[in-house]
């Protein structure tokens, strides 16, 4: 009697924190939460100042940041009705919308607010003494390498297999010339890098990446690009030409062209038109107060945010077009 006692108390706990944990999928729409990513990351912060400038501007919208679930993982909780508003990059909207690279069908019911919000670079590290000059190289060569990405189905995963195959090059490729690839996390990349057991890591950054940051000033990395024709091949996965300027990691003595991609603020078209435009307005007109909240923004163009560029084919939502007319950045 006991142990049944027991087991369907544990059930009951189970059942409880499950519903907790999935309530920020479920929230109302009047009850919006932005899909950022995990507590501490650049996107959950960046999400924090926007609800931040959003209720200071409406004090009748409810919104905050909620540490889920990634640039892919926002657009399918997008798609799937789970989420109403989140953090996207503009190349993960175009993958969404088309239905290719990291999602088995189209996401049709995206919109778009807000474009072209920060700069976020795909960065290529080198080890120092690894006596590897470029990717190329690698490939004409055939050299033997240790490449490190973290997990797959990532943004950033998916972007260094992109780098890989805009030089010639596949996973498999590197295993057959006698090298190896490892999907992990940034903790076990750092020591591998740190023993001298990684060569090659590629990886999503902003200036002030910590993994990179920590690399650089120890000395145990270079940053390098890929060639002109590789970075033109990119495009068609939605990246950008984007220069990273010099200084912005210990050693980079140089400007670097890097692909490149930008946060954008999207949403579903189920939310309705007069919350879509207050939003819009709040964060177009509230880039101030988002520089002071994290300095990522500082990169944000208010005039550009509608730009078609920077919002990976999706379409605008019909209250961000309103907003939009009304100032005189669309036609």
């Amino acid at each position: 009697m006991k142990k049944k006692y027991i087991y369907v108390l544990a059930s009951l706990l189970t059942i409880t924190l499950s519903f907790f944990v999935a309530a920020p999928l479920l929230a109302a729409p009047d009850e919006l939460q932005i899909g950022a990513n995990k507590v501490g990351s650049t996107w959950y912060v960046q999400a924090a100042c926007i609800a931040d400038v959003v209720k200071k501007a409406n004090p009748d919208i409810k919104i905050d940041a909620a540490p889920i679930a990634g640039g892919i993982g926002n657009l399918k909780l997008l798609g799937q009705g789970k989420m109403f508003i989140a953090l996207t990059m503009d190349n993960n909207n175009l993958w969404a919308y088309k239905g290719e690279v990291l999602f088995d069908k189209p996401i049709t019911n995206i919109r778009t607010l807000v474009g072209g919000m920060d700069q976020f670079y795909v960065g290529i590290a080198i080890r120092k003494g690894s006596g590897i000059t470029s990717l190329e190289d690698i490939v004409k060569n055939k050299k033997k390498i240790r490449l490190m990405t973290v997990q797959r189905g990532t943004t950033g995963e998916a972007s260094a297999a992109h780098v890989l195959e805009a030089c010639g090059m596949t996973y498999d490729d590197i295993k057959k010339w006698g090298g190896s690839v490892e999907h992990t996390d940034f903790e076990a990349i750092t020591n591998a890098i740190k023993d001298g057991r990684c060569d090659v890591f590629i990886q999503a950054l902003s200036k002030g990446h910590p993994t990179f940051t920590e690399l650089a000033v120890l000395g145990k990395i270079d940053l390098i690009t890929i060639s002109p024709k590789g970075l033109k091949y990119l495009e068609k996965y939605g990246y950008t030409q984007s220069i990273l300027p010099k200084d912005s990691f210990k050693g980079q003595m140089k400007d670097l062209l890097l692909p490149g991609y930008r946060s954008t603020l999207t949403v579903t078209e189920s939310m309705d038109d007069q919350t879509a435009y207050k939003i819009t307005k709040a964060v177009v007109e509230g880039k101030d107060a988002l520089v002071k909240g994290h300095k990522a923004f500082e990169a944000f163009i208010p005039q550009e945010a509608c730009n078609p560029k920077n919002l990976g084919g999706v379409p605008l939502h019909n209250g961000a077009i309103k907003y939009y007319k009304e100032k005189g950045y669309l036609k």
